[in-house]
């Protein structure tokens, strides 16, 4: 079963002590690149397979590419059964029963039409253990979840919802954080009471049609005056907050930071509080970028 923890340190340990407990001998795989230094290192943060892949057989391993013809899926888990002759390629049994030839696939970073980097690596990594921010839009059939060192808001939703299952889920710690409700999703949910608020009004004359549709619909309008009140004073000092990100300015908080602004800095040309901008750069570039 794989475990979700959510620093790096912890997933390196655990996955690490797992290997050297197997037998045989070990098989390293190191990607290969193309493309400008700073392209590839933009791209490497969102590819999930290690810039080197170190292997046994034995080793509990997840897919973390979609297979073009659906043998296999992103966090798929697998176990490598052994290795083809000659390439040398790992053997995967996955828990559908499929068995594969693990062969190296390609991750690119194109610009429209121009491609400006590219990594290529087996799709694999270690799966006895992952980050809660690697796995991200994965699928797991089962997980244990450690949540006791989650330090930014939606951990705990990224993490918990992860597994298809209820019961194959396994919660091993928990601390306040993990479940608190981030800037963004409070800024959608005032976005979508105002705009829920504004539609009532304005097909409030369809309630004539049905009295079914009548009784279904609410007496009161909901009200979201404490948000817009908390709102209005916090853009006193942050104009932009709680607003949609555009992608200019995405692309301009992007830019300066790998240029070397400060958080602060960035908070101050944007108009957004210094834990938003934040939060913005971990989506970005991963959990690791800011400390």
């Amino acid at each position: 079963m794989t475990e979700l923890h959510t620093v790096n340190v912890d997933v390196d340990m655990l996955n690490d002590k797992k290997l050297d407990l197997l037998d045989g001998d070990e098989l390293f795989y190191t990607q290969t690149t193309t493309g400008s230094e700073n392209y590839v290192e933009n791209l490497q943060r969102s590819v999930l397979a290690p810039s080197v892949l170190r292997i046994k057989k034995g080793a509990l391993v997840m897919a973390v590419k979609n297979s073009l013809d659906k043998k296999y899926a992103n966090g798929s888990l697998g176990i490598v059964m052994d290795f083809e002759g000659g390439t040398e390629y790992p053997i995967v049994e996955f828990k559908s029963g499929k068995i594969v030839t693990m062969a190296p696939d390609t991750w690119e970073l194109r610009d429209g039409d121009k491609k400006r980097a590219s990594i290529t690596q087996i799709p694999l990594r270690l799966a006895w253990a992952i980050t809660v921010h690697k796995s991200q839009g994965m699928t797991l059939d089962a997980a244990r979840i450690d949540l006791r060192k989650a330090f930014v808001e939606g951990m705990g939703y990224v993490a918990l919802s992860r597994v298809k299952n209820l019961n194959n889920l396994y919660l091993s710690g928990i601390n306040q954080m993990a479940l608190r409700v981030s800037e963004d999703a409070q800024q959608i949910d005032v976005l979508l009471r105002d705009k829920a608020s504004r539609d009532l009004k304005r097909f409030a004359y369809l309630q004539a049609a049905s009295k079914k549709r009548s009784t279904e619909l609410p007496k009161k309008t909901p009200k979201a005056s404490g948000w817009t009140e908390k709102i209005a004073k916090m853009r006193e000092t942050y104009p932009n907050a709680y607003r949609p990100w555009e992608p200019g300015q995405d692309s301009l908080l992007k830019e300066k930071f790998q240029n070397g602004a400060t958080i602060k800095e960035l908070s101050k040309l944007l108009g957004r509080h210094e834990g938003s901008i934040t939060m913005r750069l971990q989506k970005h570039f991963g959990e690791d970028v800011v400390q």
